[in-house]
């Protein structure tokens, strides 16, 4: 029985010092958090509806649009810490990793609703990297949570000026 968790506990060592080799799955955070990519007009959304310790919001006003009582926009989510599970090895496949993430929403102003159109992660801060697309559910939404980063974006989107958005950045 000892041998057994002597093995056991060296197996578990050795694929993690594996996984710890590959530079790219190294948890890190590189230069760029929340720095703005020249001719980006993102926008940081207020700060009381922020994270600052896990991640930053930011919409990019320039795509809002409007048909009737639903608005669309982009969402920029940037994360401080790498997202995703890291693949045990080398060798091994596994999840790719990202910091920040791009959701394209429609809100609906009369409803209060919300729903995802589209989403993307990418490998580096603020939208640039390497660009994977996430499949997403159509449906018909999801109510507005007072306090959310949605109630933010309906707020801009729906017309609650000057609500929502972080003028101090």
């Amino acid at each position: 029985m000892p041998q057994i968790l002597a093995s056991g506990l060296l197996l578990g060592f050795l694929l993690a010092l594996a996984s710890c080799g590959d530079s790219s799955y190294q948890v890190r955070q590189p230069m760029g958090y929340g720095v703005m990519p020249p001719g980006e007009t993102w926008v940081a959304v207020d700060s009381t509806y922020q994270s600052p310790a896990r991640n930053m919001v930011y919409f990019d006003p320039t795509t809002i649009r409007r048909d009737g009582a639903r608005v669309t926009l982009w969402q920029l989510t940037d994360y401080k810490v790498m997202q995703g599970n890291a693949p045990f090895g080398r060798f091994m496949l596994g999840p790719h990793r990202f910091f920040s993430t791009k959701s394209h929403k429609e809100l609906d102003c009369v409803n209060n609703r919300v729903r995802l159109l589209a989403s993307s992660e990418h490998s580096q801060h603020m939208g640039t990297g390497a660009q994977h697309a996430v499949a997403v559910a159509q449906g018909s939404g999801l109510p507005i949570e007072p306090g959310s980063i949605n109630e933010a974006l309906w707020n801009v989107a729906c017309g609650k000026t000057g609500e929502g958005i972080d003028y101090s950045s």
